[in-house]
């Protein structure tokens, strides 16, 4: 189901959520990042969660606590459906804003909670589908809560006799219920543990006016992310066009490594992803970066390798890259390189080298743990493959690896690999 798919008229989706007041919101996060950053952090996911729910296109209401409308309009938008939650225990507010969804003509009603950003609207819209033969769905939390409540009829007997804030309300709530639906289970971010560590995707780019734009607005689809592109001397629109996608831009001596390394010295992310200006990320890449960075002996992470545009011979391409990463674990930066900001520190950053420079740090963190693979796509252009040609791009592609292993100076095969020709020339000339 897609939002195509649903009938807006009978659907209807309801945020709960708390006006961002410091020292009020979030409270058990204060020790760990004050009264104002538990605060921001609640801002940050309630914008987020509503923007998840507007991609579904489905019709939505904010319901609030500590504020009023004035100030949920004034953050949230002009335009943006708002109500106080009301009087009363969660499970009061909880009936009170099923019952009226559903008095107005609502035959599917969604009520999200705002601390979960990890769900998505590709999850909400599995919630939309469960209801077709369910008369419940439920999404699970990981802290024996739940994230996301969708009922098809008012049922206030569900929210009767719970312990509301402890993790007895999941079970309570499913021993009321005999048919109904699971979604994935997802965490809530209640304790500082349960924090997602913030992303700084680094992009560096020399003359990507026509793609840049693209790259920017996918990686800042991801939550808790900053994108910085980093210019090597352009001469058209990608510094102007990436600033109006949203990236902070910055500028540097030319060369992909210096680019990459005055990126990660910039960054303010605990986490960095290495992105090349003409690939697309995934929808939800940020959890699956985050998920496979979450494990201590893991060093480095990469992506799966696609390819935007088809043709000839790009299924054997993607096949036989894929096979590289999984068996040799080395994956090349088309595929993403991310890791730890104090790792990429320890490890001295990317060689100031003018070419492979992501594969000497692939090699270094290979020296320190694991390199693991993250199960979600990142499509890289195939201008390449187009130009010059399956074969012979794969032929390049293998003899600037053979050159660099015999000895070859690396600057002659930097240029003649950018000219397309032959990097093995670049042993004699």
């Amino acid at each position: 189901m897609n939002s195509r798919q649903v009938d807006t008229q009978t659907v209807r989706m309801v945020i709960f959520t708390r006006f961002p007041l410091a020292g009020r919101t979030k409270t058990r996060l204060i020790p760990a990042l004050g009264p104002q950053g538990a605060a921001d952090l609640q801002r940050k996911m309630t914008e987020f969660t509503l923007r998840q729910v507007r991609q579904t296109g489905c019709p939505v209401e904010v319901r609030f606590t500590d504020g009023t409308v004035a100030q949920i309009r004034e953050w949230l938008g002009g335009d943006v459906s708002c109500r106080a939650q009301g009087e009363g225990d969660l499970g009061e507010r909880l009936v009170r804003a099923f019952g009226e969804a559903f008095k107005a003509g609502a035959r599917k009603v969604l009520v999200i909670g705002s601390d979960c950003p990890d769900n998505r609207s590709a999850n909400m819209l599995q919630a939309l589908r469960a209801l077709e033969t369910a008369s419940c769905v439920i999404g699970p939390a990981l802290d024996g809560g739940y994230y996301l409540l969708g009922l098809t009829a008012p049922r206030p007997e569900l929210f009767d006799e719970i312990d509301w804030g402890t993790d007895a309300v999941l079970g309570q709530t499913l021993a009321k219920m005999d048919d109904y639906r699971l979604l994935p289970p997802l965490s809530d971010v209640d304790e500082a543990q349960d924090v997602p560590a913030k992303i700084s995707v680094i992009i560096p780019a020399l003359n990507e006016a026509a793609s840049v734009r693209e790259t920017v607005m996918a990686a800042l689809e991801g939550f808790e992310a900053e994108v910085l592109v980093v210019d090597g001397g352009s001469h058209d629109r990608t510094q102007e066009i990436a600033r109006q996608a949203g990236a902070r831009v910055l500028t540097g001596a030319y060369g992909r490594a210096r680019q990459m390394n005055l990126g990660a010295k910039s960054a303010t992310g605990e986490l960095l992803l290495f992105l090349h200006a003409d690939s697309l990320l995934s929808s939800g890449w940020d959890r699956h970066l985050r998920k496979i960075l979450k494990d201590p002996a893991t060093v480095l992470g990469h992506f799966r390798f696609a390819l935007r545009e088809g043709f000839a011979g790009a299924s054997l391409i993607t096949l036989g890259t894929n096979a590289r990463c999984r068996l040799l674990q080395r994956p090349y930066g088309d595929q993403g390189l991310f890791l730890r900001k104090r790792d990429f520190e320890a490890l001295g950053g990317f060689a100031d080298v003018p070419i492979l420079e992501d594969l000497l740090l692939v090699k270094q963190a290979a020296k320190k743990g694991r390199i693991r693979c993250a199960d979600a796509p990142l499509a890289t252009s195939d201008r390449r493959w187009r130009t010059y040609g399956a074969l012979r791009t794969t032929f390049m592609n293998q003899a600037v690896l053979l050159a660099a292993w015999l000895g070859a100076d690396l600057h002659k095969l930097d240029a003649a690999y950018r000219r397309g020709e032959n990097p093995l020339r670049s042993l004699w000339s």
